[in-house]
């Protein structure tokens, strides 16, 4: 139980809010009081929420005195100044990915953080989904034997441009290894660490697209363990996206994207079957046996919910709130981490100037 709840407020009311934020912190009332949003032109948080009080500007809300915890939701190009600001006035923060555009950035982040002793943390939330945590139990177990390689893909098929027409635009933290890619380096570095080198193709490939819109990039890791991330825009025909290989086996599973969709339907965290996955999305098990045979089985990830990062963020905030000091060890996401995954971006980018493999 919290010591205090955390008056929280989030700086837009579109998607995320309504599918990846709103519903997990309103699942944990003993942690946080959702009090506010930001709406420029709209008042469609009213809906929900009667009594919140709707900011107009990300400004307006950084300069309130009865909000602990900002959400920064908004446009990738606009984290780093608006989580700069919130820190600036004291508040707690939450940052979508991307983190920042640049490790650079997120390194003025997190010294502020520090300096304020406020909490930061960056909403990797695929870190919670069943199929991970399923993945993470075949490699913490040892399931494969050692590991030789694997293959972590996000692949969709929209070849037309992007309705919301600031993630077409070249800005800083925009393109897929932003908004895709970092969601799969992010779970690398999760499940293995952080690799020794990178090597990378970046491009563009739809023929009117002024982002770069497919990304492949390997990772390297001790042990000649090599990890390929992929993501494109034009796969019509959608593979598997988690595949690892070992001496003794593989591990084979289709994206099944549960918590969205059923969020989209207008399930709720808390409903009967939410974040639980049937056979028809489970994963493929292939191990040696003792007779040199192969068996293969489903393998079925656990129920899954986002509601353990912002339950982890509320323990944060509080002992952060009691102790005058944050453990970053509370953190659902340490922003080391996502600074991390920034090197690693940096690193791929050059790569692809370089032509070459990048020690990191």
């Amino acid at each position: 139980m919290s010591l205090n709840r955390i008056r929280t407020a989030i700086c837009s009311y579109g998607y995320s809010t309504r599918i990846f934020h709103e519903p997990y912190i309103a699942m944990l009332p003993e942690y946080f009081d959702l009090r506010a949003f930001v709406e420029r032109h709209n008042d469609n948080s009213r809906e929900l929420y009667p009594s919140a009080h709707i900011y107009r500007s990300c400004e307006e809300l950084f300069a309130a005195e009865d909000i602990d915890l900002v959400v920064v939701n908004t446009p990738s190009p606009t984290h780093f100044d608006y989580a700069r600001k919130a820190l600036e006035a004291g508040k707690h923060v939450v940052i979508d990915k991307p983190f920042a555009a640049t490790s650079e950035e997120a390194e003025i982040l997190i010294d502020i953080a520090k300096k304020k002793n406020l909490v930061l943390t960056v909403f990797h939330n695929r870190r919670w989904e069943g199929e991970l945590i399923a993945m993470k139990q075949v490699v913490d177990q040892k399931l494969l034997g050692k590991l030789i390689d694997g293959e972590f893909r996000f692949e969709r098929f929209k070849n037309k441009p992007n309705p919301k027409a600031h993630k077409e635009m070249p800005l800083p933290g925009n393109g897929l290894m932003y908004e895709l890619c970092t969601h799969l380096i992010d779970q690398a570095l999760f499940l293995f660490g952080m690799p020794k080198a990178v090597f990378a193709d970046i491009c563009k490939e739809r023929e009117f697209s002024e982002i770069d819109d497919c990304c492949s990039v390997t990772l390297y890791y001790e042990n000649q363990f090599r990890l390929l991330i992929k993501s494109a825009l034009l796969v019509a025909d959608i593979g598997p996206s988690y595949i690892l290989n070992g001496h003794k086996g593989s591990f084979v599973k289709y994206r099944a994207n549960i918590l969205e969709e059923q969020l989209v339907k207008g399930m709720r965290p808390g409903d009967e079957n939410f974040g639980k996955e049937d056979e028809t999305t489970a994963a493929r098990l292939t191990t040696l046996q003792p007779d040199d045979s192969l068996k293969t089985v489903k393998y079925m990830s656990p129920d899954s919910s986002y509601t353990g990062f912002y339950q982890q963020l509320g323990e944060a905030i509080n002992s952060a709130e009691t102790s005058k000091c944050v453990d970053a060890k509370l953190l659902p996401v340490e922003p080391d981490d996502a600074l991390k995954g920034l090197r690693i971006i940096e690193a791929a980018y050059e790569s692809v100037k370089q032509g070459k493999v990048i020690d990191l």
